[in-house]
């Protein structure tokens, strides 16, 4: 019975794909892995951010320059202000990618400057993989109820219960 276990459990594992994404430091100039490790991978949160440009130099016709808001010779002036996306590194994310245990799966990050852009995942399902693999073992009678014959002797007692009209 054990030996049957047995070869189930290796045909269900071998027929699923696990995978697993894990996150680990590693010293810089030795390239060797430091600490445990983060399961996922780590990625930031846009955050918004208002950018200000501002003239700070006063120059002539032929761009020489006469002076600084700094020397005090010019009054800084507003450029242009915009709105720009950068990475929020005070809420660092991990990102987990947990496949069934029934399917074989891709799985796809694209990170620009920390942040998520996008991610991919496809998944296909094994089921009918895993039903031919148990239908070769019912074909090997390895799953097949052991065959046991009816008994036809030596009655006993199994039941007994009181019986109301």
């Amino acid at each position: 019975m054990r030996t049957k276990l047995s070869i189930i459990s290796a045909a269900i594992i071998s027929s699923g794909c696990a995978s697993h994404i894990e996150t680990v430091r590693i010293n810089p100039e030795t390239l060797q892995v430091t600490g445990p490790g983060i399961n996922g991978v780590i990625y930031y949160e846009p955050k918004l951010i208002k950018l200000r440009h501002e003239f700070t130099q006063l120059v002539d016709k032929e761009k020489g320059l006469l002076g600084t808001s700094d020397a005090g010779t010019c009054k800084r002036v507003i450029q242009k202000e915009e709105i720009i996306t950068l990475p929020d590194y005070q809420n660092p994310r991990a990102l987990l990618h947990k496949p069934s245990w029934f399917s074989s799966s891709e799985f796809g990050v694209t990170l620009n400057n920390g942040v998520l852009v996008s991610v991919t995942s496809k998944s296909t399902p094994q089921t009918p993989q895993i039903l031919e693999q148990i239908a070769a073992l019912k074909e090997v009678d390895i799953l097949s109820p052991p065959q046991t014959a009816a008994c036809n002797a030596g009655p006993i007692v199994t039941n007994r219960e009181v019986f109301n009209f």
